[in-house]
């Protein structure tokens, strides 16, 4: 068992406190999204289902992050920690409510992606028991699952040219950049003091689940555009790079770990 339990002590940090804060003055309600300018406006080349299978998975990808909360909310203790985790909840219902009421316009909602469903599961399965490995959940998550929607919003948003979407993709983003910086503060904390062979081995099952995910996508998801499925040809190749900076950043493995465990299994 892995086992990388979260915190069952108490302790304070001045950070989550200041995100808790950040995070409850900018709330927004998800009406507002009915004021701003404009209906949608899918890009005349794109396939209107294609459009609406996009924005399907990020509102699938919202109510898998809404189920990781609901985890967290029952292991973490810290009172300041558990403010974040319950704002970053309220967060993400109402980016699901804000991605369903825009599909109402362009939809209808489309199924997840299986490959999506299946990685969303893997990493959730993480968090089960009372030992569980809560750790590798939260990381799965807030350094891949959640930096890849991130990603994708703000890249996709050039190539769906939706105004409205565009607007809302401004929003998402802002509270998504705060449930990173959650993520990594919490985790640096947690991995602090962890076994050799337990960091090893969380290591392998993320980059796993970043592999298996990534060429899952690209052999699944239909993409009509040559330049988009070349960019994200590109994206596969090098994405895990970026996975592998933020997991040194937080302490959960070295450079010359990850090179040697990159250069002997993949």
């Amino acid at each position: 068992m892995l086992g990388v339990p979260l915190p069952s002590q108490s302790f304070s940090d001045a950070r989550y406190a200041a995100l808790a804060n950040k995070a409850a003055h900018g709330q927004w309600a998800a009406s507002e999204v009915q004021a701003w300018a404009g209906k949608p406006q899918p890009a005349w080349w794109l396939p209107r289902k294609f459009h609406a299978a996009v924005v399907s998975q990020f509102y699938h990808g919202e109510m898998a992050t809404i189920r990781m909360c609901r985890k967290l909310m029952d292991t973490v203790t810290d009172p300041a920690a558990r403010r974040c985790v319950a704002l970053q909840m309220a967060d993400e219902e109402r980016h699901a409510e804000v991605y369903r009421d825009y599909l109402r316009e362009i939809g209808p909602l489309q199924p997840i992606e299986p490959i999506l469903k299946a990685a969303y599961e893997t990493a959730l399965s993480w968090g089960d028991g009372g030992d569980g490995d809560g750790g590798a959940m939260m990381a799965a998550f807030s350094i891949i699952l959640e930096a890849e929607a991130l990603y994708a919003l703000n890249y996709l948003g050039r190539w769906l040219r939706c105004p409205r979407f565009l607007r809302i993709n401004a929003r998402v983003s802002q509270d998504e950049a705060r449930h990173l910086a959650f993520g990594r503060i919490y985790l640096k904390q947690n991995f602090e003091g962890l076994e050799r062979h337990k960091r090893m081995e969380m290591y392998r099952r993320l980059k796993g689940l970043w592999r298996d995910t990534s060429s899952g996508l690209m052999k699944g998801f239909r993409i009509p555009n040559f330049l988009l499925r070349r960019r994200c040809r590109s994206w596969v190749e090098t994405g895990w790079r970026d996975h592998q900076k933020a997991l040194i950043a937080i302490g959960l493995i070295s450079m010359d770990e990850a090179r040697r465990l990159d250069g002997v299994a993949s």
